[in-house]
């Protein structure tokens, strides 16, 4: 076999995969319940008014699929069943005139307070809230304590003599102090 014959199944695989032009990408989005790919663009679902609404009600609310983000993110990064039903639910109820805060106590009266994404600070909830503060000014004061420790220790080790130059600064340094202590009237 000569050597252009052992190249050419070579050479005509790479010229079939220049001819058959670029691949198609893997993923074409989101596979959720929800996703359309021939929806129309613009007029979306986050614009207006109701769109700000529909947004601060879904930044409240957990996903309970288990990965802990809201519901906006959720169905935009995580290709999740729930989140976008969750959102058609909100948006209905707000079409419908519900107010934000009856859609959120619709979703703990369904769900519990589990799905809101700051727990309410009320009852065993509060050691949440306050626990991380005392933890860290805790710590701090034992970091503090610690050092503060450390260098004191070794700034106060007795003196059993002293030299006859010490004591002068010292006798000096004191009447500094009783001058500058000493009332002006």
């Amino acid at each position: 076999m000569t050597h252009t014959a052992r190249r050419l199944p070579w050479m005509l695989g790479l010229v079939a995969l220049v001819a058959a032009g670029p691949i198609a990408a893997q993923s074409t989005g989101p596979v959720h319940a929800g996703y359309d790919p021939n929806a129309v663009m613009g007029g979306h679902v986050h614009e207006g008014e109701l769109g700000e609404k529909l947004m601060l009600i879904e930044t409240d609310l957990k996903c309970n699929c288990g990965c802990g983000l809201d519901v906006h993110t959720c169905q935009f990064s995580m290709q999740c069943g729930t989140s976008p039903a969750w959102t058609r639910r909100i948006v209905e109820s707000l079409e419908a005139g519900e107010t934000p805060e009856a859609i959120r106590a619709s979703f703990v009266a369904d769900y519990g307070t589990q799905v809101l994404m700051l727990p309410p600070a009320e009852g065993f909830n509060i050691l949440g809230y306050i626990l991380p503060a005392i933890a860290i000014v805790s710590a701090s004061m034992l970091i503090g304590m610690f050092i503060r420790g450390r260098d004191t220790t070794a700034a106060l080790t007795p003196v059993t003599e002293l030299s006859d130059e010490d004591a002068e600064r010292l006798r000096a340094a004191m009447r500094k102090l009783d001058q500058d202590e000493s009332p002006d009237w």
